[in-house]
Order: C-alpha cells, then sequence, then structure tokens
C-alpha cells in the first residue's frame, strides 16, 4: 500500500536537512524522484512510479536492519572484524571501572572509543597508563572499547553494493601560522570561509576550541595565545573527522586491487549496502595486510557524503546519486 505523505505542517525547504541528507534530496530531484521531507527534518520519503522508500542522510529503507545493529555497536563490530581475521587493533571492552586491569593485555598508547558514538564524540587518543584510562573512563561515563593505537594515515573508504566506490583522506583540524595571528585568530579567520558552518549542513564544519584542542595544544607546549611561524602548520585535533572542523582530499585513485578487495569482503561481513570503513594505513597503494600496524578502525552504518562530494582536495564523487540508483534497482526487484 503506498505511504500517503503526511497532512502536518512541515518545511519542504532542503537548507533544513544535514549535509548528506540534502545531497540525497538534490540527487533524487535530478532523477525526478518526488521527496517529501519529513517533521524531523532529516528523514525524507522518496516517491518514483510504484516505488517508495524513506532517506536519511546515507541511508535508506533498505539497509539492512541487522547490519545496522552490529556496527552500532563498536564492540561487536570489532568482534565480528576479527571473527573474519580482518586487520584490526586488539581491543578491549571496558563497562565498568572494575575491568580496567584488563587494560593489562594491551600494548600502550591506547584509543578509548565510547561504545555507541558518531562524529569523534568521546574519542581520545593516546592514553599512556591505566591513570589515565581510569580518569577518561570515568569522565566518558559510558561503556567503551580500549584499543591499541595503529598506525600511518586515517582513510575513510565507502563501498555501495558491497562493491568500492570511494576513498577519502582525512586531515584533521589545523591552522597555518602566519607570524602575525594567533592561533585562536587563525581558528576564527579559518571559520569566516562561507563553506565552514557550526554542525553538519554546510560543505565543512566549523573550528571550535575545546578542551580537547587545549589539551593537544598544550602537548605541542602551545596555547590559543601562541603565535606560530610563518607556515608552520598546527594540529589542533588527533581525530579526523568533518565534524570537528577536518577536511578530505579524495584518494579513490590509489587504492590497490587488493585492498578494493578487502574493503568488499568487509561491506558483505556487515551486510550493509551502504557502509562507511575507516581505515589505518601506511597506504593504499599495497594491501594492508601486509601493513604492520594498520587495520580497519571502525564501521559506519551511515556514511558522511560531504567529504566525497566536496573535498578540498581532488576530484568529486557523485555517492548520492550511486546510492539512489542502487535502491531503485533493489525494490524493483522487489516488487517482480
Amino acid at each position: 500500500m503506498p505511504i500517503t505523505p503526511p497532512t502536518v505542517s512541515t518545511s519542504q525547504d532542503p537548507n533544513t536537512l544535514d549535509a548528506s541528507s540534502r545531497l540525497m534530496y538534490e540527487a533524487a530531484q535530478a532523477l525526478g524522484i518526488t521527496c517529501t521531507i519529513m517533521p524531523d527534518h532529516q528523514t525524507i520519503l522518496m516517491q518514483q512510479g510504484n516505488l517508495e522508500w524513506y532517506s536519511r542522510g546515507s541511508r535508506t529503507s533498505t539497509q539492512s536492519a541487522i547490519g545496522q545493529t552490529i556496527s552500532s555497536n563498536k564492540a561487536i563490530a570489532k568482534q565480528f572484524l576479527q571473527a573474519y581475521q580482518v586487520p584490526t587493533a586488539k581491543s578491549v571492552s571496558i563497562t565498568q571501572s572494575s575491568e580496567l586491569a584488563n587494560l593489562s593485555a594491551l600494548q600502550w598508547p591506547l584509543v578509548m572509543k565510547p561504545t555507541k558514538g558518531a562524529h569523534g564524540r568521546g574519542v581520545i587518543v593516546g592514553i599512556q597508563s591505566l591513570t589515565e584510562a581510569e580518569l577518561a573512563f570515568q569522565k566518558l561515563a559510558e561503556p567503551a572499547l580500549f584499543e591499541e593505537m595503529l598506525q600511518g594515515t586515517e582513510y575513510r573508504i565507502v563501498c555501495i553494493d558491497h562493491r568500492f566506490m570511494a576513498a577519502a583522506y582525512r586531515k584533521a583540524a589545523y591552522v597555518v601560522g602566519d607570524g602575525e595571528h594567533t592561533i585562536e585568530e587563525l581558528v576564527a579567520l579559518k571559520n569566516q570561509d562561507p563553506n565552514r558552518q557550526a554542525g553538519h549542513k554546510c560543505k565543512l564544519s566549523s573550528i571550535t576550541i575545546d578542551e580537547v584542542v587545549l589539551a593537544n595544544l598544550q602537548e605541542q607546549q602551545l596555547a590559543p595565545a601562541s603565535i606560530p611561524a610563518i607556515g608552520q602548520e598546527i594540529q589542533l585535533r588527533k581525530t579526523a573527522n568533518l565534524s570537528t572542523g577536518g577536511e578530505a582530499h579524495t584518494v579513490t585513485h590509489l587504492v590497490c586491487p587488493e585492498n578494493k578487495a578487502l574493503f568488499e569482503k568487509i561491506a558483505q561481513i556487515f551486510d550493509l549496502s551502504v557502509i562507511g570503513i575507516d581505515i589505518m594505513c601506511q597506504s593504499l597503494e599495497s594491501p594492508i595486510s601486509m601493513q604492520p600496524k594498520a587495520g580497519v578502525i571502525e564501521i559506519n552504518k551511515s556514511p558522511g557524503l560531504r567529504m566525497h562530494h566536496f573535498p578540498s582536495v581532488g576530484e568529486p564523487i557523485d555517492l548520492a546519486t550511486n546510492i539512489l540508483t542502487s535502491t531503485i534497482k533493489h525494490l524493483s526487484g522487489l516488487n517482480q
């Protein structure tokens, strides 16, 4: 039975959507798909002929519910990666403080991340001791995954219909000194870019100087009032999320066949028609399985699209259209 569009008053302005949902909306319009923005301003009812489905970010109604459940819990996702012998960091899941002694099985430094979380929330990189781990866990106040640190560069991979589609290098938030302005002023100047706004609705997100940035600056013996030298690059964060001010470079053309096969295997393992795979490795041009301290960081059931549509460096990749084409093909097959 067809879904009747809602009769409640709701804005049909795509600017109310976040970046990924808006990209899906715009791609759908270009394909002649009728779109109704739902009252939550994130979900879109899409209709074409006798086909209809919901879209929310890069997810659609055809996304596996089991795959989403598995990938939503980092501890469970880690178990699946290990079961299929996919390269990933050794880890320990902690639900209460009394279990922190189990971290002795790992090699310091460690990364702590909430078992359920997104956009880099609560992630602490470079924990050097049990004391630091205890303080971080107490502050987080929820179940967490502690894992050994991988080495190399962080990349985001996207597969659609279990096929490799895109790879992007994500550069963590940073500023470059001019010998005149303070770090705080350089951040403010960078945030003046019209492509940067708070949240996830624009091509890039604003950079915020919070306690994480302050801690990273302190490690570099710097402060917001410090004036970097001309050309000196200051790393503000250790995690490369776009949502915290990071940038993306397209590197799809660099991925070797062995790594493409690995990424497609991971997409099949998690039963996700659209999947984001975060990788840490020395290079995408050689097999990750042959690289020391390389592997999967985490799995994303609803990968952001803007880093691929609006890279700071490299050619854009239209993932939204590919997702919609896949969805229509899948739903058409069900209706036959």
